[in-house]
C-alpha cells in the first residue's frame, strides 16, 4: 500500500479509468467528495491542535521556568535562613562567653574588693586596739599622775599643817 499523503483537492480531482461496468461515477465523486471534505476538516483540526500544542509548550514552558525560578528561590531562601541560624547561634555563643567573661571578671574584682576589705577590717582593728592600748596606757599615766597629785596634796597638807602648827 501506497502511503503518500493526500491533500483534500487532489482527492476531489483524482479521476479513475473506467473498466467494464465500473462503479457508479456520482456515487464515487459524492463519497470522494465526503472524503475530502474530512480530510480538509481532519487537516485543519490537526493545524489547530498543532497550534494548540505549541501554545501549550510554550504555556508549559512559561511555567517550567517559573517552576525553576520558584525553585532557587526556595533553595536561597532555605540557604539564608540557614545562614541566619548559623550567625544567629555564633552570634548567641559569642553572646554567651563575653557575659560569661565579664561575670568571671566581675566575681574576681569584687573577691579581690572582698580580700581588700577583710585586709582593711584588720588594719583597723589592729589601730584600734593599739588606740586602746596607748588610750590604757594613757589612762594608767594619768592615774598615776593623779595619784601622785593625790600624794602631793597630802603631802603638802602635813606640810601647811606643820607650818601652821610649828610656827
Amino acid at each position: 500500500m501506497n502511503t503518500m499523503k493526500l491533500t483534500p483537492q487532489e482527492i476531489l480531482t483524482q479521476k479513475f479509468n473506467l473498466k467494464g461496468k465500473g462503479y457508479d461515477k456520482d456515487e464515487v465523486a459524492a463519497f470522494l467528495g465526503q472524503v475530502a471534505e474530512m480530510l480538509e476538516h481532519d487537516s485543519l483540526e490537526k493545524d489547530e491542535l498543532k497550534k494548540e500544542v505549541d501554545r501549550l509548550k510554550k504555556f508549559l514552558a512559561k511555567f517550567e521556568k517559573r517552576e525553576d525560578i520558584l525553585r532557587d528561590t526556595l533553595i536561597a531562601a532555605q540557604k539564608f535562613s540557614e545562614e541566619i541560624k548559623t550567625n544567629a547561634r555564633r552570634e548567641a555563643e559569642l553572646v554567651i562567653k563575653e557575659a560569661e567573661i565579664k561575670a568571671e571578671d566581675i566575681i574576681g574584682s569584687a573577691m579581690n574588693r572582698q580580700r581588700e576589705l577583710r585586709e582593711e577590717v584588720r588594719n583597723l582593728k589592729f589601730k584600734r586596739q593599739e588606740i586602746e592600748s596607748d588610750l590604757l596606757n594613757m589612762l594608767n599615766s594619768l592615774k598615776e599622775l593623779i595619784e601622785s597629785y593625790r600624794k602631793d596634796d597630802v603631802e603638802f597638807d602635813k606640810v601647811e599643817y606643820l607650818e601652821k602648827h610649828v610656827s
